[in-house]
């Protein structure tokens, strides 16, 4: 029999390495279990079952969805917001979001949170468009819409979400996944061919067309031509992999550019790089990238694109460059690599804006708070229409 204080699901489609699995996995963690009974659902088999499965105070399902047509988990996860007797539930990303309010709506889940992460919303495909509108749609019921940056606060009441039904909860890092054992940083600087002193560019992000990997490879080239002693590492894994391994080669950077996979502990392969870039061309919320990246004392250059200025402050802890524009990206990371000092000086300054505003449990706190308060409000308002009644 479960005990009497709120229980939070939280959901996703996959428990994979993208950004907003990863803050999902850093609140599941983090929230206090004393305070709240935590499920985590997602609708797909991913990579990080086996972590989210061994999470101390974390019930985690995995409804192992058949295809994109599937929808039995609407059913499935109807049951279990009776069974558990949920109080609030929070998707994390499109369809888990359609999947998740749907079915609170139905069995009257007291408190629906709708989280806004990326700008997905952008180029969608016919399907994406509907789930997305019928997302919007029940979002627009939900209690509250939390975005993890301003811009994302400002496209969701571009989506007609009511200002005041909005708010901003930055991403926080579990640091956790960010230590660093330089035994292992040795080994895999040999491992990869990375002699020690050797300037590593990287950048780190699920391979996906959002983080325009290419323009990163092209501005590699140009940088390439200055300083042929630089390597260029690919910290992530995606579909596109294959492809950027063929244009490194047809860029003459196949000696030059490593890939890293993918990584729950990012801190060892972080710490190989001496800049760290990011190259989205569409919308950023509150980038995991850069704020590890940050973490770790590495200067950054980024896309002006979405919450990224919200990050990385122009001479103080890295720069922005225009979408798409590998001469401008090749030449913010050219400066860095030529004055060592000015690296050095955006790095620590990075670093302790981090520790200082983006941690996990800053974050965590917030959401508590959020619930809470959400659920007193609801709590008061039944009170009150009882009353009327």
């Amino acid at each position: 029999m479960r005990n009497h204080k709120p229980t939070v699901l939280l959901m996703t489609n996959l428990s994979g390495g993208g950004g907003a699995e990863q803050q999902l996995i850093a609140l599941a963690s983090g929230i206090d279990k004393q305070l709240f009974n935590v499920i985590v659902i997602t609708l797909y088999p991913g990579p990080l079952d086996e972590y989210l499965q061994q999470l101390p105070g974390v019930e985690f399902i995995c409804l192992k969805r058949v295809n994109r047509y599937d929808l039995s988990p609407i059913l499935r996860i109807m049951r279990l917001l009776r069974q558990r007797r949920v109080n609030v539930i929070q998707p994390f990303l499109s369809s888990a979001t359609l999947f998740g309010l749907l079915p609170a709506f139905l069995v009257r889940t007291p408190v629906k949170v709708v989280t806004e992460r990326c700008g997905v919303r952008n180029n969608p495909r016919r399907i994406d468009y509907v789930i997305c509108t019928l997302e919007d749609f029940l979002g627009h019921f939900a209690q509250i819409a939390v975005a993890n940056s301003v811009a994302g606060q400002r496209l969701l009441i571009d989506r007609g979400y009511r200002p005041e039904k909005t708010t901003v909860i930055y991403n926080g890092l579990d640091f956790r996944r960010l230590e660093v054992d330089p035994v292992r940083v040795a080994e895999i600087r040999t491992e990869t061919g990375l002699k020690p002193g050797e300037p590593v560019v990287g950048i780190s992000a699920w391979i996906s067309p959002v983080k325009d990997h290419a323009t990163f490879l092209k501005s590699a080239s140009i940088v390439h031509e200055y300083r042929p002693e630089v390597h260029f590492a690919i910290l992530g894994d995606g579909s596109l992999r294959s492809d950027l391994e063929v244009m490194a080669k047809k860029l003459k950077l196949a000696k030059q550019v490593v890939f890293l996979g993918a990584h729950q502990q990012v801190g060892n392969y972080l710490s190989l790089f001496d800049v760290s870039v990011l190259s989205s061309v569409d919308h950023e919320g509150c980038s995991n990238s850069l704020l590890e990246a940050m973490a770790l004392g590495k200067p950054v250059v980024a896309t002006d694109v979405g919450g990224n200025k919200e990050l990385v402050i122009p001479g103080e802890n890295g720069f922005l460059v225009p979408a798409r524009e590998p001469k401008a990206l090749a030449e913010a990371v050219l400066s860095l690599l030529d004055d060592p000092e000015q690296a050095r000086q955006m790095g620590e300054n990075g670093r302790a804006k981090v520790l200082s505003q983006f941690s996990q449990k800053h974050m965590v706190t917030q959401y508590q708070d959020l619930w809470l308060k959400l659920l007193k409000g609801k709590s008061e308002g039944e009170v009150k229409s009882r009353a009327k009644s």
